[in-house]
C-alpha cells in the first residue's frame, strides 16, 4: 500500500496542511495582538506553555511511535488494529494523569491563580489530542484527508476570530477559538477512523509497547524543556509583556521551520517501511536527498528573515512590539539548526530504533537551555531567551552531527551544503539595496523577497546544483505532462 502513495503527492498535501496550521495562527496573531495587546497575548501563551507540557504527558511518545508501528503494520488490518486499540488504552490512562496533574498545579501554584480560565480552555487540546489519532493517519499516508480537513477546521476558525474577538477582554475567547481551529477536527479523525480499524482480537500486548513508548516520552520531554521553556520562565521571571515581545519575535521563525520540516514528517512512515524490509540503499537515498532539500530551503530563509525582521515585526504585530525585531534577529540561526536535527532524529534515527541517541542530543540541549536562559533572562529578557534556544539548538545540532557520522555518508550530505550558502549570497545585497528606495515597507518586503528567490534560484542553476535541478525537472515533468494530458483530450 505505502508504494501506491506518491511521496511528492505526500509532501504537497503535508505541506498545505501545514501551511493552513500555521497561518491561523499568524494571521490570528497579526489580528489578535493589535487587540489584546502585548499583555493579553503574554497570558495566552504563557498558558499555552504550561498546557503544552501537560499535551506531552498525555501523549507521551505515542506521536513519534504511533507513526513508526503502525506504518509497519499498514498492510493487516487486523494487527494494525489491535495496535491502535492498544494506543488508545494507554493514552485514557496518561490523559488522566495530565488532567490531575493540571488540577493539583491549579491549586497549590500561586502563579497560576490568575490563569485558571485560560488552562481549562486550553485544557480540551489535551482530549482531543488523544481522539485524534494523527499518528495513525501519517503512517497511512493519508495526508490528502488530512489537509482538508485542517484548513477547512482552519477558516472557520478565522471566521469567529474576527467576529467574536473585539476588545482586550476577549483573551478567553481568543484562546477557545484557537482551540477549536487546531483540536476540533480531531472528533472527526476518532469517527474516520473506523475505515481502517477494526475491532481488537486476541491479547492485549500493552506491557511490549511501555519501554520504547516511555523512551520516545523522555526524548520529547526534553525536546519540549528547550523549545517551550523560554516562554515559561520569561512569563515567571519577567512577566507577561516579555512574553508576548519573545512570541512576536519567534512566530515567523516558527512558521518557516515548520513548512520546511513538513517534508521530513512525509518521510517518517516512508522510512520506517523501508527499514523494517531492509532496503538499506532506499533508506540512504532518501536520507541525502531529504537533507540536501532542507539545506536548500532553510539557509536563504534564514538569511532572509534576519534582512527583513523590522518590517515582519512591523507588518504583523504592530509599532507596539516594534523592540521585538532585534529578538527575532538573534533567533534566526534556529531556522537552520531545527530542520537539520528534526530530520536527523525524528526522521531517521527514529524509524531506526535509536532512541538512545536521539535521547542524548535532546538532553544536551534541554541543560543548555535551562542553564542559558537562566543566565540571561533576568537581564536581558527576551533577548535572553533567544541567545539560550539558538545555543541550545546548536548543540543539539553537534551531537546531531556526530550521530549522523555513524550510520550515513556525511560527505554526500554535505557535499554540496557550501553551494547553498554561495547561492544565498545576494540576498543581504537585495535586501539592502531596496532599503535605499523610498517606498512602502509591505511593497519593499515583497520585492526583496521576489528577486531574492528569483537570484537564489538563478545561482542554484549555474551552479548545477543537483538537487535543486531534479526538483526542477519535477516540475517540469508534472507542468508539462499536465499540459500534454489536457491536450490529449481536447483532441
Amino acid at each position: 500500500m505505502i508504494g501506491k502513495k506518491s511521496l511528492a503527492g505526500n509532501i504537497v498535501f503535508n505541506f498545505a496542511k501545514t501551511l493552513s496550521r500555521l497561518l491561523f495562527p499568524l494571521i490570528t496573531f497579526t489580528y489578535a495582538s493589535r487587540i489584546l495587546g502585548v499583555d493579553g497575548m503574554g497570558q495566552v501563551n504563557f498558558s499555552k506553555s504550561i498546557i503544552t507540557y501537560l499535551t506531552l504527558i498525555a501523549g507521551l511518545g505515542m506521536e513519534y511511535y504511533g507513526t513508526r508501528e503502525a506504518a509497519k503494520w499498514r498492510d493487516d488490518k487486523e494487527k494494525l488494529s489491535n495496535f491502535v486499540w492498544e494506543m488508545l488504552a494507554i493514552n485514557a490512562v496518561s490523559t488522566t494523569a495530565a488532567f490531575l496533574l493540571l488540577f493539583v498545579g491549579m491549586a497549590t501554584v500561586p502563579k497560576l491563580s490568575g490563569y485558571h480560565v485560560l488552562l481549562l480552555i486550553f485544557s480540551f487540546a489535551i482530549v482531543m489530542q488523544g481522539l485524534g489519532m494523527e499518528w495513525l493517519y501519517q503512517a497511512l499516508e493519508e495526508y490528502r484527508y488530512i489537509a482538508v480537513r485542517s484548513m477547512g477546521f482552519q477558516g472557520i476558525g478565522l471566521a469567529l476570530m474576527f467576529v467574536f474577538v473585539r476588545t482586550s477582554k476577549d483573551v478567553p475567547i481568543y484562546a477557545a477559538i484557537t482551540v477549536f481551529a487546531s483540536s476540533g477536527s480531531f472528533v472527526m479523525n476518532f469517527f474516520h477512523a473506523r475505515r481502517f480499524v477494526g475491532h481488537h482480537i486476541g491479547r492485549w500486548e500493552i506491557i511490549s509497547h511501555l519501554k520504547p513508548i516511555l523512551w520516545l516520552f523522555a526524548m520529547k520531554l526534553s525536546i519540549e524543556l528547550y523549545t517551550v521553556l523560554d516562554s515559561t520562565m520569561l512569563g515567571f521571571l519577567k512577566g507577561d509583556a516579555a512574553v508576548g515581545k519573545y512570541t512576536a519575535a519567534i512566530k515567523v521563525n516558527k512558521l518557516v521551520i515548520d513548512l520546511i520540516i513538513s517534508i521530513s514528517i512525509v518521510l517518517i512512515p516512508r522510512l520506517s517501511y523501508y527499514i523494517n524490509r531492509k532496503e538499506n540503499e532506499e533508506v540512504k537515498k532518501l536520507e541525502v536527498q531529504s537533507l540536501n532539500y532542507l539545506f536548500l530551503l532553510s539557509i536563504p530563509a534564514a538569511l532572509g528573515l534576519f534582512m527583513l525582521s523590522d518590517d515582519i515585526i512591523l507588518l504583523l504585530s504592530g509599532i507596539e512590539f516594534a523592540s521585538a525585531n532585534f529578538t527575532m534577529r538573534l533567533l534566526t540561526p534556529i531556522v537552520i539548526f531545527i530542520p537539520f536535527n528534526f530530520a536527523t532524529n525524528l526522521q531517521t534515527l527514529m524509524p531506526m530504533g535509536k532512541e538512545n541517541l536521539i535521547l542524548r542530543s535532546t538532553c544536551v540541549g534541554a541543560i543548555t537551555n535551562f542553564i542559558f536562559n537562566l543566565l540571561l533572562i533576568p537581564r536581558f529578557a527576551e533577548n535572553g531567551a533567544s541567545v539560550a534556544t539558538v545555543l541550545a539548538e546548536g548543540s543539539v545540532a553537534v551531537v546531531c552531527f556526530m550521530n549522523m557520522r555513524r550510520y550515513f555518508p556525511t560527505r554526500e550530505i554535505f557535499g554540496k551544503y557550501f553551494q547553498y550558502w554561495i547561492a544565498a549570497l545576494p540576498i543581504p545585497i537585495v535586501a539592502w539595496m531596496f532599503r535605499q528606495l523610498s517606498m512602502n515597507y509591505l511593497f519593499q518586503m515583497c520585492g526583496t523577497v521576489v528577486i531574492s528567490v528569483i537570484s537564489y534560484f538563478a545561482c542554484l542553476y549555474l551552479l548545477k546544483n543537483p538537487y535543486f535541478l531534479e526538483a526542477l525537472d519535477i516540475v517540469k515533468k508534472k507542468f508539462l505532462g499536465n499540459r500534454s494530458r489536457k491536450k490529449a483530450k481536447e483532441e
